[in-house]
């Protein structure tokens, strides 16, 4: 009788044991848990690392314009695109005040080319003093300290309306990213209220840089269109 009570409580532990092991391996991995707080990444009060107000304005030297800027993490942003009349750059005529809200469009390629390699004294020109064109690197940093690549585009984008085409973002931290799209060879535009797309520092080829587009998919890297918006960074 003992012998038959032994047999059946190895039995019972043994089933107990697979149950368990199966359960457990045909259990759905959990989802990761989002920390994301506007509070800590990007507070509007407070002192950034350069001693400044986390944010406000800064004045563009060259030719007076004033530039709302951001900081997120331990990264001063430009809350603005570009608006500098640089060489090569366009301001977009065909919709009346575009340009005054999108900013202007550039080539950094030589001769203001669509292919071609960066021209490096208008590259490291292009921002104003004390700022420069982010690199693939630090837009990827902007996009880890928004939550990671696939939440951060909604995150910056601008909250305000632009359109069927265009879905509102939360622009927790004023970063206001905006929908220009960029300029085609044609003249025309291509994704006006509907996307942003930026330059980056970094060449992807010989003959293309890599620009750095968000849309509802979150943060992608691709190659550069002939003319397309800046957003600075400080130094």
């Amino acid at each position: 009788m003992k012998r038959q009570i032994n047999i059946s409580l190895i039995c019972a532990l043994f089933s107990a044991a697979l149950f368990s092991a199966c359960d457990d391996g045909s259990s759905a991995p959990e989802e990761p848990v989002d920390t994301f707080d506007a509070a800590v990444v990007c507070p509007a009060e407070g002192t950034n690392a350069y001693g400044e107000p986390n944010r406000g304005t800064f004045t563009d030297a060259r030719d007076g314009q004033v530039y709302k800027y951001t900081t997120i993490g331990n990264q001063v942003w430009m809350a603005e695109n570009l608006k500098f009349d640089a060489p090569y750059s366009l301001c977009y005529g065909k919709i009346e005040g575009f340009c005054d809200t999108f900013g202007r469009f550039y080539s950094l390629h030589e001769d203001g080319e669509y292919q071609g390699l960066f021209d490096q004294e208008l590259l490291d020109t292009i921002c104003p003093k004390g700022w420069h064109v982010p690199s693939v690197e630090e837009w990827t940093q902007l996009a880890e300290s928004m939550g990671g690549l696939e939440k951060a585009a909604s995150r910056l984008y601008s909250s305000d309306s632009f359109g069927p085409r265009y879905l509102p973002g939360s622009n927790d931290c004023d970063f206001s990213s905006l929908p220009a799209g960029y300029w085609l060879m044609n003249g025309n535009l291509s994704f006006e209220y509907e996307l942003s797309l930026y330059w980056t520092s970094v060449a992807r080829s010989m003959i293309y840089s890599y620009s750095c587009v968000l849309d509802l998919d979150g943060f992608n890297f691709g190659k550069n269109h002939p003319k397309m918006t800046i957003r600075c960074l400080k130094d």
